[in-house]
């Protein structure tokens, strides 16, 4: 079983966090820094555990992706399907909504994750499951200069960006534009220099995020809006620089807390289940409280704490699939006795 790295524990706690804020949304300064840096972070970790030495034949790596991906990928659209055709789609924003039943069902099959309007964030991990497929015959290249490669790869997403008009299925879009950066993580983990000590990386990183976020548009990555590409990248790559510093000095603070361990393991599931989280505690504000939920959109503090209370909420329904239903999540195992790691 691979050793936890306990920094990128905490960077996965910090980004599904961060992924809970950008869907209520929280406020623009906020919303936008969240969205130039979130997606391509997310991809430089995957990258990071990316290994040809442990899966030198492909239908190895294939068998394990599926089963760590497509296996939780289709249970969670699954179990929000259900929600959203009971319920989801009879009260709130989708009431009295003209969806036909079978479009989000279709949706989930061919890839297309603005229709998936059970659990739109679901689409990261079926671009996650292509792109990691294609990357596997690319990545071999690397052997011929991983620079000159990363350069072809954000060529390669400048295409995609500038000339590719129609969303592609199975999300070949995000795909193809957001492989340098899982390339870049399997480049740190090789090459450590890459990624100096946090003191030197996290100030300039967060300076380039912050150069992004005044300059450039609002970025959203599902939909292909990258605004001036340059700065996209600018403030990609300093996300993930700073994201990086911050968890190191975090794990070096902190160490290895069960707490953060638990809700690292539990990504995949609050992905998939926020939203119908947000359903519910949307209920209780409003029927139970006497909250009006027009507090919530472009907030500060509100925005913070329910999506906070968004991100708890799914941790009980991950225990549940965890203890008995752990092959939901990919595995056969129960309570995490087999590996977690990718």
């Amino acid at each position: 079983m691979n050793k936890r790295v306990v920094w990128v524990d905490y960077a996965k706690v910090l980004l599904i966090y961060l992924v809970t804020l950008a869907h209520i949304p929280v406020c623009k300064p906020i919303y936008d820094t969240i969205c130039t840096f979130l997606i391509p972070a997310f991809f430089f970790l995957s990258g990071y555990f990316f290994s040809y030495e442990k899966y030198p034949r492909y239908l190895p790596f294939l068998r394990r992706r599926l089963k760590s991906l497509m296996v939780p990928y289709v249970s969670l659209a699954l179990l929000a399907y259900v929600f959203w055709l009971v319920i989801g789609r009879h009260v709130g924003d989708d009431a009295g909504s003209a969806t036909p039943w079978w479009s989000p069902l279709a949706a989930t099959v061919l890839g297309y994750g603005k229709e998936m309007v059970q659990s739109v964030p679901l689409w990261f991990v079926m671009a996650l499951f292509v792109m990691e497929n294609i990357f596997w015959f690319v990545g071999r290249c690397m052997r011929h200069g991983g620079f000159v490669l990363l350069a072809v790869l954000v060529a390669i997403g400048w295409i995609n960006y500038r000339f590719v008009a129609l969303p592609l299925p199975f999300e070949l879009n995000p795909a193809l534009t957001c492989m340098p950066f899982y390339l870049f993580g399997m480049m740190v983990r090789r090459m450590p220099r890459l990624m100096p000590p946090s003191w030197v990386t996290f100030v300039p990183g967060a300076a380039a995020v912050a150069t992004a976020v005044i300059t450039n548009d609002h970025v959203t990555v599902l939909t292909g809006r990258y605004g001036y590409y340059p700065l996209f990248i600018l403030g990609a790559f300093g996300g993930i620089y700073a994201t990086v510093a911050l968890c190191r000095a975090l794990a070096r603070w902190l160490g290895d807390l069960p707490a953060v361990r638990f809700v690292a393991k539990s990504t995949l599931v609050v992905c998939g289940l926020h939203l119908v989280a947000y359903t519910l505690l949307k209920g209780v504000m409003v029927y139970a409280l006497g909250i009006d939920i027009g507090v919530l959109p472009h907030s500060c503090l509100p925005a913070l704490a329910f999506g906070l209370a968004g991100l708890l909420c799914c941790l009980p329904v991950y225990w549940v699939m965890d203890r008995y239903a752990p092959w939901m999540l990919g595995r056969w195992t129960a309570k995490g006795k087999a590996g977690d790691k990718a």
